[in-house]
């Protein structure tokens, strides 16, 4: 088994707020533009969460030092879930520490397997579904039955073929964080339906660029055989994770999952910043459409210079080298003139499919957009 090696590099993010260029990051001393952020709309350095955040701190301290069954909770929360909840079209909402804690044990919780629990469930789970989702959907210790990326005809085949009187869940995130396409949203919800299955939909890099005034393409439509996965440390601005459902599902994962009952609640500061995130999202229309554009732009201008850009339609543009060799020499190009990009390889996409991921934001100019793109001619010259 091939040994994978990973190491921290140190950036500094000082006077973030402050300089003209929204994306500039600095790495060992020199200047870049970084292609490699999850902050689509760039409220992270937005004043009004800034601000926000540093009221809650000085009002409620940094921690509430508890989870939220015991001391954690209070109305304010609440309050946001409830906002959260109208945007997403769902009952009930609940806000966890991370999305990937979440996933985790959320899965574990909605199938009945957690620890010292059994309960057959089959998992019919995207491909290439994030590691969180892996994770959680081996913690059942139930069968996972994974069908071929956005394919929706094998989704369909391997249903048919399954067990009709064992339960079934199907999971799929829906702007995939690897490869930026998009699931076809009725086309699964229509599987659901016809199998009898549970639809776990994670949209996490679709939250806050798609869908009614940026809550996910998921929100277009309400179904309590289903439930709803954000976070906020991506076009929020923040940190966390949450979870929109029926109040009957609301009520079990209350009961039963491990991520909410064993977990500290999140520092009030976060909160703020969610608070003020969701009030500004539905306004940033303009942001959105100026992202999406740019990003067809893109990957329009890369496909002409056959660079492979796979199915991407969104703001996440893998360029798939497959050769981890050529990927870390580009890295390596780009960074010496002035774009932060890393390179993701096996296990976190398929061998083969080695690449470049870049995501662009929405306070990006289509002036560094063609200055990244000029370099991509150059290396090919190389």
């Amino acid at each position: 088994m091939q040994k994978i090696e990973r190491k921290l590099e140190n950036i500094n993010f000082s006077n973030r707020t402050g300089i003209r260029n929204k994306d500039s990051i600095l790495l060992n001393g020199s200047s870049m533009v970084n292609f490699s952020s999850n902050d689509y709309l760039g409220l992270s350095k937005n004043k009004k969460l800034i601000s926000s955040s540093l009221k809650w701190t000085k009002l409620y301290g940094t921690s509430f030092s508890s989870s939220r069954l015991v001391s954690g909770n209070f109305d304010k929360i609440n309050y946001l879930e409830d906002s959260i909840s109208k945007n997403v079209n769902c009952e009930k909402t609940l806000i966890l520490g991370s999305g990937f804690l979440l996933n985790s044990t959320l899965i574990p919780a909605l199938t009945d397997n957690n620890v010292g629990q059994r309960n057959e469930i089959l998992i019919f789970s995207d491909r290439y579904n994030h590691s969180s989702i892996n994770f959680g959907s081996f913690l059942t210790r139930q069968k996972i039955i994974r069908y071929k990326h956005l394919d929706l005809n094998h989704l369909e085949f391997l249903l048919k073929k399954s067990n009709n009187k064992i339960p079934k869940i199907i999971i799929t995130e829906t702007l995939f964080s690897m490869d930026g396409d998009i699931v076809d949203i009725e086309g699964v919800r229509f599987l659901a339906k016809k199998f009898n299955s549970f639809l776990y939909i994670d949209e996490a890099h679709s939250m806050g660029v798609l869908g009614k005034n940026g809550f996910g393409i998921a929100s277009n439509l309400y179904n309590e055989n289903e439930v709803i996965i954000g976070t906020f440390g991506k076009s929020f601005g923040s940190y966390g994770g949450f979870v929109s459902s029926s109040k009957k599902i609301y009520d079990k994962i209350i009961s039963t999952c491990s991520g909410l009952i064993y977990s500290s609640a999140l520092p009030p500061g976060n909160y703020a910043a969610i608070s003020e995130a969701i009030k500004i999202i539905p306004t940033l229309k303009r942001s959105r459409k100026k992202l999406l554009e740019n990003s067809r732009f893109l990957i329009k201008e890369l496909n002409k210079i056959n660079i492979n850009t796979g199915s991407s339609n969104s703001q996440i543009i893998p360029i798939i080298l497959g050769d981890e060799t050529k990927c870390f020499e580009l890295q390596s190009f780009l960074r010496k003139n002035g774009f932060f990009v890393k390179v993701i390889r096996s296990p976190t996409v398929p061998k083969g499919s080695e690449r470049i991921r870049i995501s662009l934001t929405a306070t990006m100019s289509k002036k560094i957009i063609n200055n990244f793109l000029n370099l991509i001619k150059k290396f090919q010259e190389i």
